[in-house]
């Protein structure tokens, strides 16, 4: 190889030119060329996404496995089988544009099918992942804002209690009182005690005098009343007491501090959420307000069709690599390709022609001279017709040989570039 390029001189072809040439000529022969280096990125494309689901496998698998050895495997199992089958999409893809078989391409292409479903689920996890910390912190703030909302429900309804029970003992206070101030007041209504002077003769005749005092009936069941009003109006006195020492210790500035922490750490959290921030440019909400189930919804789309276009890349790109080739196409040569293969035929049939043009031109002269005259033998020297010929013979050749190196006259070159 080396010889014939060196011979071809300063149009000869490398020996990379050499091979692409070959290359053509053997997809033409079989009907279709592949792109390389889109085969190649469309393997490195799933080579990235199978070694990124695996990752998120293995992320998932020690988070919820534990520290369970059993578990964990029982969780890496199904991803890695779906690897295997995503590393089949590309192959199953190329098949489509090679097969010449109708039932195998449809084959190959429920096989892509599948394997593209298999690519959406692991994306579509991986996307999930991706929005899980910054979802998992919001929820988590949330979940302390309303903790801190029903804190400061439950204190609100302590007090309010509270507060009735103050005003319900301050309202038996003032009955107690209202009935204290009735029983002194009806006790001093009565009527004062009567005493009048009495005589009286004892047993042995003497006369005894002395005074006697009538009180009225009502004042004895009027001192009653009037003590029961009195220890009523202290246990009520008492009972209110302690209602207010009671609603005194019920303070709202604990938890209103907690709150407010609360609402500026889930505001914060909400802000660094991208989700929330797009779900609320979709639904135009405000993040904080936008629901679980608006998230979910948009988390959907988010994810889902992000995952269906990663399945279809390296799909894509495994059919683009494929070019079908028909058999009536023209090899379209390289100049330099021409020249290495069409010009040693070439010269070979200059060589043809020169000689075929010399014998042309001695025979010519042959029959152009006329006959010489015979002349008696001499035993001596060749015979002088016999030099004719080979001087016409000479001289067609150098006729010949000079026209062909005549200026003006370049060798003949057949280059074939197209029909």
């Amino acid at each position: 190889m080396a010889d014939a390029v060196a011979a071809a001189g300063p149009n000869a072809l490398t020996r990379r030119q050499a091979r692409k040439a070959a290359r053509r000529a053997a997809d033409l022969e079989r009907g279709y060329s592949i792109s390389y280096k889109r085969l190649s990125l469309a393997f490195a494309a799933e080579g990235v996404i199978v070694a990124t689901s695996l990752a998120g496998a293995w992320l998932f698998a020690s988070i919820y496995g534990g520290n369970d050895p059993l578990a964990f495997w029982m969780m890496m199992l199904a991803p890695i089988a779906y690897g295997v089958i995503e590393f089949s999409r590309v192959p199953l893809a190329v098949s489509i544009r090679t097969q010449k078989s109708l039932a195998l391409r449809i084959v190959a292409a429920v096989g892509v099918v599948g394997a593209a479903a298999v690519t959406v689920k692991s994306v579509s996890q991986l996307g999930e992942i991706m929005f899980r910390p910054r979802l998992q912190e919001a929820v988590q703030a949330h979940e302390r804002l309303v903790d801190a909302n029903n804190a400061r429900a439950t204190l609100d309804r302590k007090i309010k209690d509270a507060d009735e029970v103050v005003a319900q003992r301050t309202a038996q206070l003032e009955d107690a009182e209202r009935r204290l101030k009735s029983a002194n007041t009806e006790l001093g209504a009565l009527p004062p005690q009567r005493c009048w002077r009495v005589t009286s003769t004892t047993s042995d005749g003497r006369r005894v005098t002395g005074t006697r005092c009538s009180t009225d009936p009502r004042t004895e069941a009027m001192k009653t009343s009037l003590g029961t009003a009195q220890k009523d109006r202290q246990d009520a006195s008492a009972r209110l007491d302690e209602a207010r020492a009671e609603r005194a210790k019920l303070d709202r500035t604990a938890i209103d501090r907690a709150q407010s922490e609360a609402e500026v750490a889930f505001r914060d959290a909400i802000m660094r959420s991208q989700l929330h921030s797009f779900t609320g440019m979709v639904f135009f909400k405000d993040p904080a307000q936008v629901t679980e189930k608006e998230i979910h919804s948009f988390l959907f789309f988010f994810v889902f069709i992000p995952a269906l276009g990663a399945s279809l890349a390296s799909t894509l790109l495994a059919l683009t690599s494929v070019e079908r080739l028909r058999e009536e196409d023209d090899i379209v040569l390289d100049p330099q390709a021409g020249s290495f293969i069409l010009e040693p035929f070439a010269a070979e049939i200059i060589r043809h022609a020169r000689e075929e043009a010399e014998r042309s031109a001695a025979a010519a002269l042959d029959r152009a001279r006329p006959p010489a005259p015979v002349a008696p033998a001499e035993p001596a020297g060749p015979p002088a017709p016999a030099q004719a010929p080979a001087a016409a013979a000479q001289a067609g050749g150098a006729a010949s040989a000079s026209h062909a190196a005549a200026p003006g006259h370049a060798p003949l070159r057949v280059i074939e570039s197209g029909r």
